[in-house]
């Protein structure tokens, strides 16, 4: 391996806090904004907007968010909780 290469596990790593830190700014976007839209959300990020979707998707699937409305009116928001 060349030394100037990082290493898979490196790039493997990189790439995990880079995911970690684009979720943890949808959240506090979307915590600082109320309910938006993934194109307000991508711009206000720099993110592609089909990289920001694919994000909302996941955050939507593990709970975090919710979706407001379908289609092309989908706007997100923060999932209460309730105890």
């Amino acid at each position: 391996m060349n030394e100037e290469e990082p290493d898979k596990t490196t790039l493997k790593s990189e790439n995990q806090n880079r995911n970690e830190e684009n979720r943890r700014q949808i959240i506090d976007f979307i915590a600082n904004n109320g309910i938006s839209d993934a194109k307000s959300i991508s711009k206000a990020i720099g993110l592609k907007p089909s990289r920001t979707r694919d994000y909302l998707k996941q955050l939507v699937d593990e709970g975090i968010l919710e979706v407001e409305e379908e289609y092309k009116n989908r706007k997100y928001r923060i999932k209460q909780v309730v105890f």
